[in-house]
């Protein structure tokens, strides 16, 4: 503001007699009285702030302005007047020409300010993401923190290929009497007789309820005429299993070629209730019950019999025979006329049939 001071000081020194001087000079008001302490060269601040607010109006007329500060390209205009900025009680000093009035000190520094004010930045548009406030850190107290939970090692992996190691599996009584089994098979099929039937005794120890390998060994000691062996196989499988009525059937047989009628009936009576359905069955007990001369259930045998196979001649001539023996001789000539009407007698019976018959 010295500088102000002097330079309006050298003016008017050269240019007392200036008009424009004179005219400037009719333009000043008077100033109410200066508060108590406020300092003596405030009047020529107050000319040389006007003085500078004309020749800023002049330029912003002039549509020039200088360049503020070393900006390459200059910021955009702001959304709101600068004059916002200006305090209210400076508002207030406005006289009504549009010039203002300066009624203090702080309005006479604050004029030259106001076409420095830097410009606001461009407002943004994009909408940004909402923050989401990070929940706030719990600190624990050191001694009530609780006590880490204890973690369980995790087993230890080779480093090497991993080796499984297989436990045997036991076997069954089943599984090494049929591995007995296919031996015996094997010896058999190459010839060894003895080997074959070592095997098969083999896997009948091992598993008893094993039908396959019993069936092939009676089959292979009748071959041989082995009876007696043959007969005590025949005895403990029906003793496991009574249903087997084939094989109670090939022990009455054994069991009546030794002359031992009464031991063959009681092998057929013991497995005949699951043989009801077998005609085969049913005339084998018809004719062991001649044999023995129990007439009447021969005959009860031999008519369940025809029954079951009415075109077979034996059962027919059986029941004849039984019938003739119990005194019904004319059920038994029509017995044996049926038995001889079937056709499938062969000679030897047909001749008794006929024999019987006159």
């Amino acid at each position: 503001m010295s500088l102000i001071n002097d330079m309006l000081r050298d003016i008017e020194a050269k240019r007392p007699d200036d008009p424009a001087r004179q005219n400037l000079q009719r333009e000043i008001r008077s100033l109410p009285a200066a508060r108590t302490g406020r300092p003596s060269w405030l009047l020529p601040a107050l000319l040389g702030g006007l003085a500078l607010a004309g020749v800023a109006f002049w330029l912003a007329n002039g549509q020039w302005l200088p360049p503020v500060g070393n900006e390459a390209t200059p910021a955009p205009a702001p959304a709101v007047a600068p004059v916002a900025a200006v305090s209210a009680p400076a508002a207030a000093n406005l006289t009504v020409d549009g010039k203002k009035e300066p009624n203090s000190e702080s309005d006479l520094r604050l004029a030259p300010n106001l076409t420095n004010l830097p410009m606001p930045a461009a407002p943004v548009l994009t909408v940004p993401d909402p923050i989401v406030p990070a929940p706030a850190p719990v600190v624990a107290k050191p001694e009530a923190a609780p006590a880490p939970a204890p973690v369980a090692a995790a087993p230890a992996v080779p480093a090497g290929p991993i080796k499984i190691e297989k436990s045997p599996v036991m076997a069954t009584p089943r599984d090494r009497a049929d591995a007995e089994f296919r031996r015996a098979e094997n010896a058999l099929a190459a010839g060894r007789q003895a080997e074959a039937l070592d095997g098969l005794r083999a896997a009948l120890k091992q598993d008893p309820g094993y039908v396959q390998p019993r069936q092939l060994l009676l089959r292979q000691l009748l071959e041989q005429r082995k009876i007696d062996e043959a007969m005590s196989v025949l005895q403990d499988g029906l003793e496991l299993q009574p249903a087997q009525t084939g094989w109670a059937m090939s022990l009455a047989r054994l069991q009546l070629e030794q002359n031992d009628v009464a031991a063959a009936d009681k092998t057929l009576a013991r497995s005949q209730v699951y043989a009801e359905a077998s005609a085969d069955y049913a005339g084998f007990q018809g004719h062991l019950k001649s044999r023995l001369g129990a007439n009447r259930a021969a005959v009860t045998h031999y008519q369940r019999a025809t029954r079951l196979a009415p075109n077979e001649g034996r059962w027919w001539l059986g029941l004849g025979l039984a019938q003739e023996a119990d005194g019904k001789v004319p059920e038994a000539k029509d017995a044996l006329r049926r038995a001889i009407a079937t056709g499938t007698l062969s000679i030897e019976l047909s001749a008794v049939a006929e024999q019987h018959l006159r």
